[in-house]
């Protein structure tokens, strides 16, 4: 999976604000997975008919595509995944490798080259809608794992 860099932030409108969702989606995450468990008792064993035989629905995949390309979505997947991989080559080689794989700082300057280097701002469809500044200040540190 690699090294992924993370905000150390535990305010949930800084991590909507990095994730850049609406207010509120973290309350949403938690009626999603809430409901999950109702959806499942009420659809299991359902089954759907193509060429007249019946095959079992994936609910998994439904519950999914239920969600797909919203802001919940896009929340967990953020807390999931952070800012994505990251040059491990800027964290010093003088600490042992269970630190250098999983560490933590809140050294700005290196924070930014941190950022700099990680996932972020390489989407093309989607602009950066914070500053470098803004998501230091937000994320309250860097943690890496």
């Amino acid at each position: 999976m690699g090294t992924r860099l993370y905000p150390m932030t535990k305010n949930t409108r800084s991590l909507e604000l990095l994730a850049d969702v609406l207010v509120g989606t973290t309350n949403l995450v938690e009626v999603k997975n809430s409901l999950y468990k109702v959806y499942k008792e009420l659809n299991e064993g359902r089954t759907e008919k193509h060429g007249g035989e019946s095959y079992p629905v994936d609910l998994d995949y439904e519950w999914h595509c239920l969600f797909a390309n919203s802001d919940v979505d896009k929340l967990e997947g953020f807390k999931g995944f952070g800012w994505g991989k990251f040059n491990l080559n800027l964290i010093s080689e003088d600490k042992d490798n269970q630190e250098r794989y999983g560490g933590s700082t809140t050294d700005t300057k290196l924070m930014e080259r941190l950022l700099w280097s990680s996932c972020w701002g390489q989407e093309p469809d989607e602009p950066n809608s914070l500053s470098v500044e803004e998501i230091i200040k937000l994320s309250e540190g860097f943690y890496w794992v």
